[in-house]
């Protein structure tokens, strides 16, 4: 390997590089570890450092895997303060209140307005949950609200509600006559149609081991309808979104690059994402729920405020 002779490394540099390779399976191990070496040489030139420590392999290693590789190195740098954030609050519920719910409203450009300018009338939101009244439907709930209270009409979808099948892959859809979103008959019938009559959607879900959840992945999955013969769309740019994306680690960007990737398949179907939010600290004794089963969030009303917020101007972004 190109940088395995030449990179020097300090006793617990090379402690730490040993324990963090090893966490791949073989398949891929040597794949993972040449682009560490790399962004660690590269590190090492522009800092002119001689020794990668200890700091600095967990830097390099940063740079290069998702952010979902967090636990591992909060565990790395301080076990006593993971283990009092993390793991304490599986066993007493004094540490479980204690969890620091948080809530990121992500920054957007305020100078752009949406081709349905003056008209966002229409909001429909759909929460990929299975948990009414869990966190990530009460965030969605307060979002509804601002957005009701800009003007607009909304309706929220629960997609473990209704019934939509996984695409089959059968590709009628593509074919050149083809005169309907989809093949199969369900309820995503009637949700194709309440997607193009929308101004403006919502999209909410929790992460489960490290992305999006089963839910959400299949309603995604067939919006594949609305593109069509020679990757002609059938749904017109101009709709706008807002993403709500909740997790039970207690730091709120370690599954940014999933609300990233949700909002990139808006994206591809012309639907620009103008109002994010992301939400953290639901995990536990309790699982994110109170002693009433109700999402831990209702605690935290200046928390939920910034879904509310978000959630007019979202409707507020196309006047």
């Amino acid at each position: 390997m190109q940088y395995k002779n030449t990179i020097q490394f300090s006793k617990d540099g090379q402690a730490v590089f040993e324990k963090v390779i090893s966490i791949w399976p073989p398949i891929i191990r040597e794949r993972r570890k040449e682009k560490i070496l790399l962004m660690l040489s590269l590190l090492m030139q522009s800092r002119k450092e001689t020794r990668a420590d200890k700091a600095l392999v967990i830097e390099a290693t940063r740079l290069v895997v998702p952010k979902s590789y967090d636990p591992l190195f909060h565990m790395i740098e301080d076990m006593e303060a993971f283990k009092r954030k993390m793991l304490d609050p599986f066993q007493d519920i004094k540490a479980y209140n204690k969890i620091p719910v948080q809530v990121k409203r992500w920054k957007r450009d305020g100078g752009k307005k949406s081709k349905r300018a003056g008209t966002l009338k229409k909001v429909i939101a759909f929460c990929a949950s299975p948990r009414k009244n869990g966190n990530t439907d009460l965030l969605m709930e307060e979002a509804l609200k601002g957005a009701h209270d800009s003007g607009a009409q909304t309706e929220k979808i629960m997609l473990q509600k209704i019934k939509i099948g996984y695409c089959i892959g059968c590709r009628k859809c593509k074919e050149p006559d083809y005169n309907r979103v989809c093949i199969l008959k369900d309820d995503m019938s009637e949700v194709y149609q309440k997607i193009i009559d929308a101004d403006a959607l919502m999209i909410g879900f929790p992460i489960y081991t490290g992305r999006e959840c089963a839910q959400l992945c299949t309603f995604l999955d067939r919006w594949d309808g609305y593109e069509r013969y020679m990757l002609k769309s059938s749904l017109k740019p101009g709709r706008v979104a807002m993403v709500i994306g909740t997790w039970g680690y207690p730091y709120i960007d370690t599954y940014d690059h999933v609300i990233e990737s949700v909002v990139s398949t808006l994206n591809l179907h012309k639907v620009e994402t103008v109002e994010a939010l992301s939400a953290c600290g639901f995990e536990g004794i309790l699982h994110g729920l109170d002693e009433n089963h109700r999402g831990v969030i209702a605690k935290f009303p200046k928390q939920l405020k910034k879904a509310y917020d978000a959630g007019k101007a979202l409707v507020k972004h196309g006047s």
